[in-house]
């Protein structure tokens, strides 16, 4: 399984010739991605990546615990998506290197 957090992280903006603080929402942001038009989703993948979404929206810790294929997904929405800032280097790190993680049965 691969491991991703999801808590956000701060990242600076200009707003009006100021650079303010803002919090990088990790969570939507990977929701955002899972339905790129880039995907190009037909019916059933729709439905496919909804569930995915819905997982992840659910997920009450900071991290999220996957299995490949829905972490497949999810880096295949990411290889995709074009016009990443310099603020999503660590959305995109936690994607790419998000580390294995053995579950072993209680």
């Amino acid at each position: 399984m691969k491991k991703i957090i999801l808590s956000d992280y701060e990242v600076e903006i200009e707003i009006e010739n100021k650079k303010v603080k803002k919090p990088f929402q990790v969570k939507e942001s990977i929701i955002e991605i899972l339905f790129h038009p880039e995907l190009k989703l037909a019916g059933r993948e729709l439905l496919k990546q909804n569930i995915l979404a819905e997982k992840i929206e659910g997920c009450t810790e900071d991290f999220i615990l996957l299995e490949n294929e829905d972490y497949n997904k999810i880096v295949r929405a990411l290889e995709l998506t074009t016009g990443l800032t310099r603020n999503a280097v660590e959305f995109v790190r936690r994607i790419i290197e998000a580390p294995d993680v053995e579950v072993k049965e209680k």
